[in-house]
């Protein structure tokens, strides 16, 4: 998965909006997808959606790399949003 921010300076101002406009890109490669919910025992579907939220927050200038806490941070927002995911119907319907 490599994602690309457009965002400048990589964070979002508070109150401000990107309902309107492109965050960024992610390129995920779904063979290689598939290898890795293999390799570590899920679902391909939860191991997209994994990779899509983690690239999502690296647009949104969440890193994991370097500061222990900010990782930390990144990954809780990682979990709480995939678990979001996990429980919505149109995914359970998806994995079905």
């Amino acid at each position: 998965m490599i994602s690309f921010s457009y965002i400048e300076n990589n964070e979002k101002k508070e109150n401000e909006s990107f309902a309107d406009e492109v965050m960024g890109d992610i390129i995920i490669s779904l063979e290689k997808a598939q290898e890795e919910a293999e390799m570590i025992s899920c679902g391909f579907y939860e191991r997209l959606f994994a990779l899509i939220i983690h690239g999502i927050l690296h647009i949104l200038g969440y890193d994991h790399t370097g500061d222990p806490n900010e990782a930390r941070k990144m990954r809780y927002r990682e979990k709480k949003l995939l678990n979001h995911v996990r429980s919505h119907k149109l995914y359970k319907q998806l994995i079905e």
